[in-house]
């Protein structure tokens, strides 16, 4: 009886293993997918690069857009996917110091793009405005730099830092503080970025070259050094805790500087008075504002 009963929880633990491998296998094909597309029609003003060792992390390096208060700056961010992506939102943190309202003291971005899906009551974000599967790496990119020019004050992540945005917003003259600790951030950040060998784009022309793509981007076959071995998957006896070989490595780093225009993402036209008490910025990533350049 006892030998039973163990042989039905190795079944069940063998399933749900090989359950969870599979949705893994299907995350990755989507991330590789949305790569490829990325590198092939880049948005303007990253530079993302997938770990090494695990492509559900993608190293990121935000520009900020000419004629903004973050222009000439380079912030360093981390994506990382969960295994059922895109069922459920990756989360982005800062790694780099950035003062904003929608951005934690500790890094982590505060929209409502990144929120689980489905409505919340509590905080006011309707399920359009939060994370669902028509959205993907290119809408939450797009998202950010509109987060970064156009602050969400009415649900902040950083109070203090909302709190000196709107002195600056309504008097910039007698309330520098925050254009000023941007501006000294900003400098550490290129700084940074120079020990990195980054080029920081200055100009709207810089920011909106065509990048020429010398570096080696991944091809398929340098990508499946990710996937699961099928063989080590279809046996349940010999399954490894390790899904992913490490054993080839990919430098890419591919800088998404494109097109004539800066797309911005912006928010929801569902508005928000001060006292909704919304869980953070409502920018849903699925409409966007076209600013043109002479």
């Amino acid at each position: 009886m006892a030998n039973r009963n163990h042989d039905s929880h190795r079944r069940l633990y063998n399933a749900s293993i090989k359950s969870s491998d599979q949705h893994q296998h299907g995350s990755f094909k989507i991330l590789k997918n949305e790569f490829s597309d990325l590198v092939k029609d880049p948005p303007e003003g990253f530079i993302v690069e997938p770990d090494q060792s695990d492509f559900f992390t993608w190293n990121v390096g935000i520009f900020g857009a000419p004629d903004t208060l973050f222009a000439g700056g380079y912030y360093k961010a981390i994506l990382k996917f969960p295994f059922d992506y895109p069922y459920r939102p990756p989360t982005l943190r800062f790694l780099s110091n950035i003062w904003h309202p929608n951005v934690y003291p500790d890094g982590n971005v505060c929209i409502s793009i990144l929120h689980e899906p489905g409505e919340d009551e509590r905080s006011g974000e309707k399920a359009c405005e939060r994370w669902s599967v028509a959205q993907n790496v290119r809408s939450i990119l797009l998202s950010i730099i509109s987060m970064l020019s156009e602050p969400n004050t009415s649900s902040p992540a950083n109070i203090d830092a909302s709190l000196q945005y709107k002195k600056f917003q309504n008097d910039p003259i007698n309330h520098p503080a925050y254009k000023e600790k941007l501006d000294y951030l900003i400098e550490k950040s290129k700084a940074i970025a120079k020990s990195e060998g980054v080029e920081i784009p200055q100009t709207v022309a810089e920011y909106t070259k065509r990048f020429d793509r010398k570096l080696p981007i991944p091809s398929i076959d340098d990508m499946q050094n990710y996937l699961i071995d099928d063989e080590d998957e279809e046996d349940e006896d010999n399954q490894s805790n390790d899904n992913y070989s490490q054993t080839s490595r990919t430098n890419s780093r591919i800088k998404l500087i494109n097109n004539s225009e800066i797309k911005i993402a912006i928010k929801s036209t569902t508005k928000h008075d001060d006292n909704n008490n919304n869980s953070c910025g409502d920018y849903d990533g699925l409409s966007y504002r076209k600013k043109e350049f002479l």
